[in-house]
């Protein structure tokens, strides 16, 4: 009965109404209840007075169930596959012939993280080289060890089995581009002078691979035909720029990588018989790597996505874990001075690469309903406040459900969750959580955008919580490693954080600093140090800045503050 209810038109809402008895304060129906509705194939009526909604924007089918793809497939001439729809002129009479085994047996799980095991040893052949891309081997190698320190461990986009196996046989899942992208993009977080043009400025790190990465675009037509290597590098310099305050670039580059997700078909999770378990591996790390950009770009911008999820059919089963329980220290360059080195945790942690990884893919899917039904032009409070309540529960249900080696709470009494040093990713994946929390309720508060006469009482309350926990997830991570080499999706956590510290610093009463004010200062002197390796993050440090000034509040320092939330 709930059933129909919920699918019936209005005027069959009525006659399902009237068919129900109470007598005795007890619910009873009659005998000859109406039918099982049956939708029109036009699609229900609506009302004129129906408020329009846009959860059809984002509740596709979800991309773990068992779609049919073929449709979506075709075969060319010369036996390759494209994905052409059933709408499309392009579209072959011949299919693909799709494996009707699954290629995730504990076999081949095994063979690729045995492979991956021997292509790590065999990487250091390379270091007998004079040069790579014409960088001289040392530089080469100091900066492919920084990416996969750090920026590596962000979305898995580099398959590093394949990419360095690829470095050294000329293979398809490396390039020239890509090298250099990587190059670019790892110099902000090296201190070796020789990586600036200008050796006196720090933003100027990079300068010649970003430079070299342009011609290289230019000079061999990358963005006139699709490759993995090419979408790869167009992605991690996407993010780069963003971070860089380059933001017109940042957004032009990822745009053009996600067109070539959808160009390379890696929306659709097939298993052709011509694709073997590590090209299957790699377009799925490669998928979920860009959409989750895709989102996080629309967040850091507040401009539209790309990708949407009822255009994607794609399993978050990676199957090589060789890097999930792989150690992880900070990456200490050989080079410089010891005494110049800030001091370090000396016992390695785990990385959890892949299930942090995974788990970043079921957030991204909750952010693109945020996004959608909460910061697209056509959002209206009504709506949004329809779906607050939906989008809370899967956020908590996330949270419950995160293993427990990637739960990371410093302020909690207990000390499974409050872990001394966890890995930088598992930090990040925390901290982005709470700022979810954040940007669900925050548009219901005071001055929210879509803030009504009833606004949800608790709303200020979890933005309050949230925010003080990105701060001591933050400060921890300061703590452990320092924020040199952090990436820049955590200053846009603690950005999110100071937009709520700042509204409680400027809503407390009296002229003695407040708890509220010290939360802000911690919070704003950690984005402060974030903008040395991101430099586009002192922009939004300036917007918290002046919030501040227009409410006559002051930085203040050395009170101790209660993160407990």
């Amino acid at each position: 009965m709930i059933l129909r209810l919920k699918k019936a038109s209005p005027e069959e809402r009525d006659a399902l109404l009237e068919s129900i008895l109470v007598e005795d304060g007890s619910v009873k129906l009659k005998r000859s209840s109406p039918p099982p509705f049956t939708p029109s194939p036009l699609g229900p009526k609506k009302s004129n007075r129906e408020t329009k909604s846009h959860h059809s924007d984002d509740d596709g089918i979800s991309s773990d169930e068992d779609l049919d793809v073929l449709p979506f497939l075709s075969v060319d001439e010369g036996g390759k596959v494209d994905t052409f729809g059933p709408s499309s002129a392009l579209q072959g009479p011949t299919k693909p012939v799709i494996s009707k085994e699954s290629p995730v047996t504990e076999h081949v799980r095994n063979q690729l993280i045995a492979n991956a095991i021997l292509q790590r040893q065999r990487e250091h052949d390379i270091r007998c080289w004079q040069e790579i891309y014409g960088v001289p081997v040392e530089l080469a190698i100091h900066l492919l060890d920084l990416h996969w320190n750090r920026q590596h461990h962000s979305f898995l986009l580099t398959y590093r089995p394949a990419v360095m196996r690829d470095l050294i046989q000329n293979g398809p899942y490396c390039s020239e581009f890509l090298m250099n992208a990587i190059f670019a993009c790892s110099c902000k977080y090296s201190q070796r002078i020789e990586v600036r043009d200008n050796p006196v400025d720090p933003e100027t790190a990079g300068g010649r691979f970003f430079a070299r990465c342009d011609q290289i675009l230019a000079d061999q037509s990358l963005l006139n035909s699709s490759s993995i290597a090419t979408l790869v590098g167009l992605l991690l310099l996407g993010s780069t720029y963003n971070a860089l305050g380059q933001t017109s670039k940042g957004w032009l580059y990822t745009g053009y990588a996600l067109r070539m997700v959808y160009d390379l078909g890696l929306h659709l999770d097939y298993k052709a018989t011509t694709a073997n378990a590590e090209d299957i591996e790699i377009r799925r790390r490669v998928f979920w790597g860009a959409f989750i950009c895709d989102k996080l770009q629309s967040l850091y911008l507040g401009r539209p996505m790309a990708i949407h999820i009822r255009d994607t059919h794609v399993s978050r089963n990676f199957m090589d874990t060789m890097e999930e329980k792989e150690l992880w220290t900070p990456y200490v360059d050989p080079r410089l001075p010891s005494d110049s080195l800030p001091a370090m945790p000396g016992t390695p942690t785990p990385i959890h690469s892949v299930t942090t990884f995974q788990q970043l893919c079921l957030l991204s899917k909750i952010m693109t309903k945020i996004i959608n039904r909460f910061y697209v032009v056509g959002a209206t409070a009504a709506n949004a406040r329809a779906s607050l309540q939906s989008i809370d529960d899967a956020l908590i249900s996330w949270k419950d459900n995160l293993p427990s080696d990637l739960n990371f709470e410093p302020w909690s009494d207990n000390p499974l969750t409050a872990q001394a040093r966890p890995a930088p990713n598992v930090m990040i994946l925390n901290a982005l959580y709470y700022s979810l929390v954040i940007l669900l309720h925050r548009p219901f508060i005071a001055d929210g955008h879509l803030r009504s006469a009833v606004a949800p009482a608790s709303s200020w309350k979890r933005c309050t919580s949230a925010a003080k926990n990105i701060t001591s997830i933050v400060l921890a991570y300061k703590s452990a490693y320092t924020l040199r080499g952090a990436a820049y999706l955590l200053s846009y956590a603690v950005y999110v954080a100071c937009t709520i510290h700042v509204r409680n610093a400027a809503a407390t009463d009296g002229s003695q600093p407040s708890e509220n004010s010290s939360i802000l200062s911690a919070s704003l002197h950690s984005l402060d140090e974030l903008s040395l390796p991101n430099s586009g993050v002192s922009k939004t440090a300036s917007i918290i800045r002046k919030i501040m000034a227009d409410n006559g509040l002051k930085l203040v320092s050395g009170n101790s503050i209660n993160l407990k939330s």
